[in-house]
């Protein structure tokens, strides 16, 4: 067995070689707790899911000779100088005939230089002249297959602000959910819904200033 995997991984030169990154995700709530916020009309206000924080490169298209990379979000993995995208497929490497030869989802990234790195023989490393290539510190990646929720704001009609529940799961098992749902401001300035709890400060058609005082399932 341990010859098999030596001979397949001495074959990712040709092929790429790339395992599932091993991470402990929790639940990430989306603004702070306590915190003031403001949301534009459409925008969310509340979201939560699985993930963790890490640094963050977001790419656009990037194309070698014998690599091409899509254009997302690439996650730091925690006690590593690599990262890598949700999609396994997200880099593709080409042949000398401009086929496929393998895929990878794992890149490196020199912050001094702006640049990312393809760790494989031929793909090289690209720099901003190739495409957008944004660095972030401390931003949240969440796992695209867990169950996600969240609540935006629709705009306000006299007392009456209007919000949008969602609920979907980035794997699609479950069904996407959505509901639309109103809050009186005359009756009082705290809006609960699904275990979430929040208090509007101020509300105008476009724009609402809020504090999140708990998530869906996280207490206070």
């Amino acid at each position: 067995m341990k010859k098999v995997l030596f001979l397949v991984c001495v074959l990712s030169l040709l092929t790429g070689c790339s395992s599932a990154p091993k991470i402990k995700y929790v639940d990430v709530s989306v603004p702070e707790l306590n915190t003031s916020s403001t949301a534009y009309l459409g925008e969310t206000l509340l979201m939560q899911a699985r993930g963790y924080y890490t640094d963050v490169v977001e790419l656009g298209n990037i194309t070698g000779s014998y690599v091409a990379i899509n254009a997302g979000k690439y996650c730091r993995l925690p006690g590593s100088d690599e990262y890598f995208s949700f999609d396994s497929r997200s880099i593709r490497f080409i042949n000398f005939l401009g086929g496929s030869r393998g895929y990878t989802s794992r890149l490196t990234y020199e912050e001094d230089s702006n640049k990312i790195c393809i760790d494989d023989m031929w793909s090289g490393c690209f720099d901003s002249s190739y495409g957008t290539i944004e660095f972030k510190k401390n931003t949240l990646c969440s796992d695209p297959n867990s169950f996600q929720q969240i609540i935006e704001y629709n705009g306000k009609a006299g007392n009456i602000l209007n919000f949008t529940y969602r609920e979907f799961s980035g794997d699609r098992v479950k069904a996407p959910y959505t509901t639309n749902f109103t809050m009186d401001t005359s009756e009082g300035d705290t809006l609960r819904y699904k275990g979430a709890q929040l208090k509007v400060d101020k509300a105008t058609n476009q724009q609402i200033v809020y504090r999140v005082l708990r998530n869906f399932n996280k207490a206070e």
